[in-house]
This record gives C-alpha cells, sequence and structure tokens, in this order.
C-alpha cells in the first residue's frame, strides 16, 4: 500500500514551487501527491489531486466558486475539499504527512486543512508569515504544526529559497516514513493541566503516576494547552485529568488573553472519566507587558512573569465567579470528581510573603466552593500550599481510588 506525502499548492502561481518540492521528495523515497488548491489561474503543472476534485469533495464545483467571486469563501471551500480528501487518505492508512508553501492566503489555507488533521501526523507550512509580527495562533491552533519561514518570498526556486525548499522537503520525507496519529501508548493515560506556579505539584503527581501502565501528559495552561486536552480528552485518550490548574476559566470569565474558550472543563465529565480538580494558579489573571493592563486593573497586585507576561492578582469577586463556574462544571459530570482545597495557597507566587498573595481573595474562593459544589463531588481541605507534598499525595490517592487502581 502506498503512503503519500501531500503536497498543497496553488499551481496557477506556485507550479515551479511546488514541482521542486515533489521531485525532491521522490528523491528521498517518498511518494509525493501533488492536491491543486488554486481556483482562477490555469494551472503550470499536472496535479495528482485536480482543483476541479478538491471543490467536489467540498460539495461544489469549481465554476461555483469562481462565479462566487468571494476570495474568502473560496479559501475556505478548497481547504475544506482538501481536508476531506487527506482524511480519507488517513482513514485508509495512506497518509504519511502533509507539505504546503504560501503567502498569506497559502498559509491560511494550507495550515486550516492541517488543522483537520490529528496530532501525530506531520504538517510542514513553509510561509513567508512564519515570522515578524503576525500572530502564529490562528495558523497552528491546537495541532502539531511545523512553520518554516521562507526567508524570501515564494515566487521561484532561487538560491535563497532553493535549500529552504529542500530542506522541508526532506524533513517531510523523513518524518513520513514514521508517521502515526497518537495513541494510546500505555493502559493508564491522565492528563493534567500545569503552571510555572504548579510545576511542583504536577511533577510529585506525575512522579508518583508513572508506571510501565500509567502516564501522565502534562498541558500548559495558557488556552492553547487546555484546549488541546479538551480535545484529546474527547477524543477517548485520556482516562482520568488531574486539572490542578484550571486558571483558563478565570481567563475566559475575565475576557483574558489565555483563555481556552467557553468548553473549558467540560470534555472529561462528558466522557464519564475521573476529575482531580484543585485551584492551581487561580490566584492571578496572565496578562501581557505592565504598559498594556486594562485600567480595570489599577491598584491590583501584580508580578513582572517575563518580559511580555504580567500576572495580576484575581479579585474576591472574580474568585467567587470562578469557584461557581468550577461548581457549575463538575455538576454537569457524569463521572466521578473531587477537589482539593490547599488553605495555605493556590500558587507558588501566592502563599504568605510571596507578591500576590491575598488572603481575603483567596478564602472568597473557599467560601464560594464550600456553599456551591456538588454534593457528588468530594471536597477535601487541606492545611497546605499547592504545591505541599500533602497536596500531591491526596490528588494521586483520589484518582486511584477513582480509577479503581
Amino acid at each position: 500500500m502506498t503512503v503519500y506525502v501531500a503536497i498543497l499548492a496553488s499551481l496557477d502561481t506556485k507550479s515551479e514551487e511546488a514541482a521542486f518540492l515533489r521531485d525532491i521528495v521522490r528523491a528521498e523515497g517518498g511518494n509525493p501527491l501533488l492536491v491543486d488548491t488554486g481556483v482562477l489561474g490555469q494551472p503550470g503543472i499536472s496535479a495528482d489531486v485536480t482543483r476541479e476534485e478538491v471543490a467536489l469533495a467540498a460539495g461544489t464545483t469549481l465554476d461555483d466558486i469562481i462565479r462566487a467571486g468571494d476570495k474568502a469563501r473560496a479559501l475556505v471551500a478548497m481547504a475544506d475539499g482538501a481536508s476531506r480528501i487527506l482524511l480519507r487518505l488517513l482513514a485508509e492508512g495512506r497518509l504519511g504527512g502533509v507539505l504546503s508553501i504560501g503567502g498569506s492566503r497559502g498559509t491560511a489555507l494550507g495550515t486550516r486543512v492541517m488543522q483537520a488533521l490529528p496530532v501525530g501526523i506531520p504538517k510542514l507550512m513553509v510561509s513567508t508569515m512564519a515570522s515578524g509580527p503576525t500572530p502564529f495562533g490562528p495558523y497552528v491552533g491546537t495541532k502539531d504544526i511545523t512553520l518554516m519561514h521562507s526567508v524570501a518570498d515564494i515566487s521561484g526556486v532561487n538560491s535563497v529559497t532553493g535549500p529552504i525548499f529542500a530542506n522541508a522537503a526532506r524533513a517531510i520525507a523523513a518524518m513520513s516514513r514514521a508517521a502515526a496519529p497518537v495513541a494510546k501508548a500505555k493502559s493508564q493515560v491522565l492528563a493534567a493541566t500545569m503552571l510555572g506556579a504548579s510545576t511542583p505539584l504536577v511533577e510529585r503527581i506525575r512522579q508518583a503516576m508513572t508506571s510501565p501502565e500509567s502516564e501522565v501528559i502534562a498541558f500548559h495552561a495558557v488556552g492553547t494547552g487546555g484546549r488541546a486536552m479538551e480535545e484529546l480528552i474527547a477524543q477517548g485518550l485520556m482516562d482520568g485529568v488531574f486539572d490542578v490548574s484550571p486558571t483558563e476559566l478565570l481567563a475566559h470569565l475575565v475576557g483574558g488573553p489565555f483563555s481556552a474558550g467557553p468548553e473549558r472543563m467540560r470534555a472529561a465529565g462528558q466522557r464519564n472519566i475521573p476529575q482531580v480538580v484543585a485551584p492551581g494558579a487561580l490566584d492571578f489573571i496572565i496578562e501581557g507587558p505592565p504598559e498594556t493592563l486594562p485600567t480595570r486593573y489599577a491598584g491590583r497586585k501584580t508580578m513582572r512573569h517575563t518580559p511580555t507576561i504580567t500576572l495580576v492578582r484575581s479579585s474576591p469577586d472574580e474568585m467567587r465567579a470562578v469557584a461557581r463556574l468550577i461548581a457549575e462544571r463538575l455538576a454537569e459530570s457524569r463521572g466521578p470528581a473531587a477537589l482539593i482545597l490547599p488553605l495555605r495557597g493556590f500558587s507558588a507566587f501566592s502563599t504568605e510573603g510571596q507578591p500576590l498573595h491575598d488572603a481575603e481573595a483567596d478564602w472568597a474562593f473557599v467560601d464560594a466552593i464550600r456553599r456551591h459544589a456538588p454534593a457528588n463531588v468530594e471536597v477535601v481541605e487541606l492545611d497546605a500550599a499547592l504545591n505541599d507534598a500533602p497536596v500531591a499525595e491526596t490528588a494521586v490517592r483520589l484518582m486511584r481510588e477513582m480509577c479503581g487502581m
């Protein structure tokens, strides 16, 4: 069975470059599949999957797309069609990876297709947009997409672009030889949310739960991490969750830049898997540089975490609101859940003597949880700070009990 390296390109404007990539992939022992995502001009070379076939896969025709005269809708339609084609190849076990080249439109289209593919399938985008002020989040999303800067514009194969294109083609050919979607490697796979302020806790949990049969996968709780975790839980990859750094819920409530969206902390309950929750890092809101802070934070305690990241102390009202939201999420859950309250601080930055210490705000959270936690959720209060050993020991014990380990 032939396993392909799909090459996505608009063959009316990028035929020379696509042909070069195709030839290098083939020379490296790969099986290139040239997919034409162009719409208007005539293809400069023949495609293995024509633009007409891509449009039909999207449920339309190329003529209809052209007549509509809407470039944005054309991009979405061709990306949808290419995604469906590649997903079909993947289901048949015939997709080893995907490579694309482009400027702003080509990058938007190529990465949209890549985001439709599961984690683990190689995805490489050679782009003029892979450097500079443009945010990369919309291009990468929650997937393992590699962006390679083209340095020069993608306009021919020359002394600058030639070596870069060759490197990209060799890389995707090599990666495709062992490509496979992410799958469970052990019988017990557990997720954990983590930030620097909760790293000691998660490391203790990970060490205690790691065995030949069990592993803990940590997700950086900065928006994309939480979304990626929720997606993998929904796919059935996880058997339990240590949601001990749910700060993305607070970001969602206050409109902060590191929110994971309104569906955060829902997938585990919908999948009926155990959850151990703690208020790790709910004692701060992650924002940008100090000079960009919203005026509503005036007078708050802050901490400069990096040159571009400022931590803003959460208020008592915000702590009460996020406590109620967590209680609501746990009430929705169809699986077992427990919640740990470390009464001496919710992160490394808010214990007594630290820059974000605020006993009143922490107590507002504790009081709200006591009032609103669902009756079927075990709440364990500990005279300890989040990163102290008793919190990790309790989290591990609760998870093992719920999993029957």
